[in-house]
């Protein structure tokens, strides 16, 4: 869910760039004192904006067929040293990449089925199994 909702934040605010963008042409062809700094730091703005929009685009198919799947006996623990670091402690490899999700809020032994998408590695869902 979380995959989806920056996504859809992406795209909208690539959309009130792009409209920006619009309005600052149409003004400028109005009136010709508009400084070249604003217009070039909004061209830059704009293609963040979409390269991030593509980048997350790229796992849309695998996060629609449902992602890729990871079944583990124990999730890892998350260790905060901040507001902004944090270290997954684990031994295996491809928890180590995962991201999206707050680890310390599931149990940490039980068997666990872990969809995630393939490019970004972003969590979809975890799953306790019985």
């Amino acid at each position: 869910m979380l995959y989806w909702i920056s996504f859809i934040i992406l795209f909208v605010s690539s959309l009130a760039v792009l409209l920006c963008l619009l309005h600052m042409l149409k003004n400028k062809r109005k009136h010709d004192y508009m400084e070249k700094e604003t217009f070039v730091v909004f061209i830059i703005i704009f293609c963040v904006i979409l390269f991030f929009l593509i980048y997350m685009s790229t796992d849309i198919p695998s996060a629609l067929s449902g992602g890729q799947d990871l079944y583990v006996n124990e999730l890892p623990t998350r260790i905060v040293f901040g507001p902004h670091v944090s270290y997954v402690d684990t031994d295996n490899k491809e928890l180590k990449h995962l991201n999206g999700c707050d680890w310390n809020a599931y149990e940490k032994y039980g068997n666990y089925h872990i969809r995630y998408t393939k490019h970004t590695k972003f969590v979809l869902d975890i799953e306790k199994l019985d």
